[in-house]
């Protein structure tokens, strides 16, 4: 079979090369397909129904949860990342990049609110109402138009504090009052951007 013509001679002698994607960049784009068929495929179902998918799509997608046999499970792929072909995918890349964000943005919120717990039961004495009065300063930024009341009271963290560094003091094993501590640090803390 003779190989497809790249170019095209005009008549002035020019040649004009074809816009037309390469066998490599069609490959490319397949696979990057796949993998966004891949990646939704790790989606629980409720966050599936919240994306606009075609029916066939959603039902590649539950039909591939499904299937147990890993070949089975290979060709299901297979099948979505064709699907994926004929849907258009920039609406889902951009719905799972902000997926992404928010899951990344909790996540600092979450080591923040650990570090502000450590950093509030390893304070001495005297420091720790200037590192607490610090915090709540951060945390109390106006933000998301968030709620002020749902934030924890300055003397409910005192309290928990407190609570948390006399057990630890005390050398008792059981956790209650840091873990305690953490979730109202992680109350306060929702909504703030997450970085320190």
């Amino acid at each position: 079979m003779p190989r497809k013509k790249s170019c095209q001679w005009r008549e002035d002698g020019e040649t004009e090369r074809e816009d037309a994607p390469s066998r490599s960049a069609k490959k490319r784009q397949s696979l990057a397909l796949q993998k966004l068929g891949e990646e939704l495929s790790r989606l629980a179902p409720a966050e599936l129904r919240d994306l606009d998918l075609s029916p066939e799509l959603a039902e590649a997608l539950a039909m591939h949860a499904r299937i147990r046999d890993h070949e089975g499970r290979r060709r299901q792929m297979q099948y979505i990342g064709r699907l994926m072909r004929e849907t258009d995918a920039e609406p889902l890349r951009a719905a799972l990049a902000a997926r992404r964000e928010a899951a990344s943005a909790d996540t600092a919120r979450f080591h923040l609110a650990e570090q502000w717990r450590e950093t509030l039961l390893n304070a001495p004495d005297a420091d720790m109402e200037n590192r607490l009065r610090h915090f709540l300063e951060s945390a109390s930024a106006p933000r998301d138009g968030r709620n002020a009341a749902d934030s924890p009271a300055a003397e409910e963290l005192r309290r928990l504090v407190r609570e948390a560094r006399a057990a630890r003091a005390n050398g008792v094993a059981a956790p209650h009052a840091s873990r305690a501590l953490f979730r109202a640090l992680t109350r306060a803390l929702a909504g703030h951007p997450g970085n320190a």
